[in-house]
């Protein structure tokens, strides 16, 4: 009985898609867990890592993330901006945090564009990372 339930414990697991759904890239949709980790584990600085730039441009890290501290990251399913444009995709993020220094609650609305030019398999966001005031 005890095998039964391991064998249909990985069964069930291995069925299992990413929690993005099935149409978004595996690449997207890791970049997308990460990023949100990175915020969730206070990772702040290197959330300028996943920001597209130009090649050989420094990561230009904003001051008072150390003061920072996030309480909640919830997404919106992901989307194609546009059907025909596998390369493209958005979804928005609500970010609870706090100013520790000030033990100040506040709530920000991140919409993210996530972008490929390589055939998805890395992926950059496009849009500003969130601004902590």
């Amino acid at each position: 009985m005890r095998i039964l339930l391991i064998v249909s414990t990985l069964l069930f697991s291995a069925c299992q898609t990413h929690m993005y759904g099935p149409d978004v890239p595996s690449e997207l949709a890791a970049n997308l867990k990460l990023f949100e980790d990175t915020l969730r584990w206070g990772n702040l600085e290197n959330m300028y890592l996943f920001v597209k730039r130009e090649e050989g441009t420094p990561v230009q890290v904003a001051e008072g993330l150390e003061n920072v501290r996030v309480t909640n990251y919830e997404s919106s399913p992901v989307r194609k901006i546009d059907e025909e444009d596998a390369s493209r995709w958005t979804q928005t993020a609500v970010i609870d945090y706090v100013l520790t220094d000030r033990q100040i609650v506040r709530q920000l609305v991140n919409r993210q564009v996530w972008e490929s030019e390589d055939e998805g398999e890395n992926w950059f966001l496009t849009t500003p990372v969130p601004q902590f005031r």
